[in-house]
């Protein structure tokens, strides 16, 4: 006589094995929509990441123009005027015609006055103007999906060389 409890264990093995391979299948399809929700991010961010370099450059070559010379990259530009930074001839150059980066980003330093108080602290409103030390802007815009997308940063620059 056969062993009827060996025929059904062999069934249910089959059953286990369906039901592990539709779990790893889940987990599996729920890891791909993750990576693919992931990498929509990530690419979505690159334009956002790059904006934020070309700013902060922006500002590095303020401060490159600065050690240059003061009096020649600094203080002949005037304050709260838009200007644009261009690599042209292996030099940085300042210029107010507007240029794009990669024909998309759109970068404008501008400089503004400071003003101190008593302690020689910058304040916002009021105080003493201070000739040898500027507020510097550099902004990033840049088109995307209808809209214009910024970003800036702000610093100040002294006239450290006193030239």
């Amino acid at each position: 006589m056969k062993n009827p409890q060996k025929h059904l264990n062999r069934g249910l093995t089959l059953v286990e094995v369906l039901i592990a391979t539709s779990i790893i299948l889940i987990f599996l399809m729920a890891l791909l929509g993750a990576h693919n929700l992931y990498l929509k991010t990530a690419l979505a961010n690159g334009e956002v990441v790059k904006g934020a370099y070309l700013a902060e450059e922006g500002a590095e070559v303020v401060r490159f123009l600065r050690d240059s010379s003061w009096d020649t990259n600094i203080a002949s530009l005037s304050l709260d005027t838009d200007y644009y930074l261009v690599w042209s001839g292996g030099a940085w150059q300042v210029t107010t015609a507007e240029t794009l980066i990669d024909s998309v980003f759109e970068r404008t330093i501008t400089l503004s006055a400071v003003y101190r108080d008593a302690s020689a602290d910058i304040v916002s409103s009021g105080g003493t103007l201070d000739p040898d030390t500027l507020m510097v802007v550099s902004s990033v815009s840049w088109p995307k999906n209808g809209i214009t997308t910024t970003k800036s940063i702000s610093t100040y620059i002294t006239n450290i060389f006193d030239d």
